[in-house]
């Protein structure tokens, strides 16, 4: 997987979408016709999927205008249709209605002194999709500053800002998916990190929006003495909020640990979620290794860990995962170091560090 860099140059939303969808052009258009793929291949028509998009494009508009601004200057430098532009941030929400798909291992710990949480995911995707990303380093309307990972056309993922906020993702599936019009959670992820500076900030974020697919995102903190940390499961039902001890892990994969959430779970398809959570749980003093290149060899050193995960060839190409990305979050310097490997090869990958370049914005 290649993964590009991009940096902002204005807070103008419209005018760096118009920047951003000019230069990656090439990019946006064969991520929408890869995706419009998948949705084909997961019985969802290009019309259905543009209709889905509609229903989300209404509910930016109203719930982050800001963001919405940028998408239209995407589709102004980029040649493509604004609906294809919230098509590709709402791939999630049209996934949802059709054929969910798995993703992603998390893992956090929170010192019980005053030092940042400590952090590691995987990113696992479509073994042939979003092979070129990019990690981009924007200035948000608020004044935040913001660098986060993400697939082309996406406005957040995994990211950081410098107000001492960081936000992991994985994807999770509960029967109320598709049953109402609601906010991409890629676009829930960028409000947290342009809006929230702790835990409780991001909190009242998710619960501010209405949301049509389901996630978890793993919101950790640091305000020079305490760090925090708490995975927000968000689905069309409800929000839930699972706070980390201090002195704790707290390990996600794509199983609801909620238990109101957990009783609307929802999966066709054979998973390795629970395996995963174990593997993470049972190693769970490795997130306490302070170095994040090291955190991430020590997990990758674990025996057939099934964090690591390998596409499996007997599959359909549109039930094929791999693991694409390792990374993890510094809030304490507004920086994400990854690399485009699973944990098993980060030992011999390139492992790279961005940061927001910025100083830290008073609150």
């Amino acid at each position: 997987m290649i993964i590009h860099e991009w940096t902002s140059e204005t807070a103008d939303q419209r005018e760096e979408g118009h920047r951003f969808g000019q230069h990656w052009a090439p990019q946006l258009r064969a991520a929408r016709d890869s995706y419009l793929r998948l949705f084909q291949q997961s019985g969802v028509s290009a019309e259905q999927a543009r209709s889905i998009a509609d229903e989300c494009r209404g509910m930016v508009e109203s719930f982050a205008p800001e963001v919405a601004d940028e998408f239209r200057g995407v589709a102004e430098g980029s040649g493509l249709a604004l609906t294809d532009v919230h098509l590709l941030t709402a791939r999630t929400e049209i996934l949802a209605r059709m054929t969910p798909s798995m993703e992603c291992s998390t893992i956090v710990y929170v010192p019980d002194d005053a030092n940042p949480p400590r952090t590691l995911q995987t990113w696992d995707w479509h073994e042939t999709l979003s092979n070129e990303t990019v990690v981009r380093r924007l200035r948000a309307a608020s004044g935040a500053h913001v660098v986060t990972f993400s697939e082309f056309g996406q406005p957040a993922k995994i990211g950081v800002n410098n107000r001492g906020l960081g936000v992991h993702f994985n994807i999770l599936h509960h029967r109320s998916d598709g049953s109402q019009a609601g906010v991409p959670v890629h676009v829930l992820a960028r409000m947290m990190l342009d809006g929230a500076h702790d835990v409780a900030g991001a909190v009242a974020i998710a619960e501010s929006v209405p949301l049509a697919a389901s996630s978890v995102l793993t919101v950790v903190s640091f305000d020079g003495v305490t760090p925090e940390a708490a995975a927000v499961e968000v689905s069309p039902a409800g929000v839930a909020v699972l706070p980390a001890p201090r002195g704790k892990a707290l390990a996600h994969t794509n199983h609801f640990l909620d238990e109101t959430l957990a009783a609307g779970e929802y999966s066709p398809y054979e998973t390795t979620s629970v395996p995963r959570y174990r593997c993470l749980t049972d190693a769970a003093d490795l997130a306490r290794i302070v170095d994040d290149r090291e955190r991430a060899v020590a997990f990758g050193a674990i025996p057939d860990a099934p964090i690591s995960v390998r596409a499996r060839p007997e599959e359909p190409e549109h039930l094929r995962w791999e693991t694409k990305l390792t990374v993890a979050l510094d809030v304490a310097h507004g920086a994400i170091a990854f690399a485009a490997a699973p944990p098993s090869e980060v030992a011999t990958a390139p492992w790279r560090r961005v940061g927001v370049l910025d100083e830290r914005v008073p609150r």
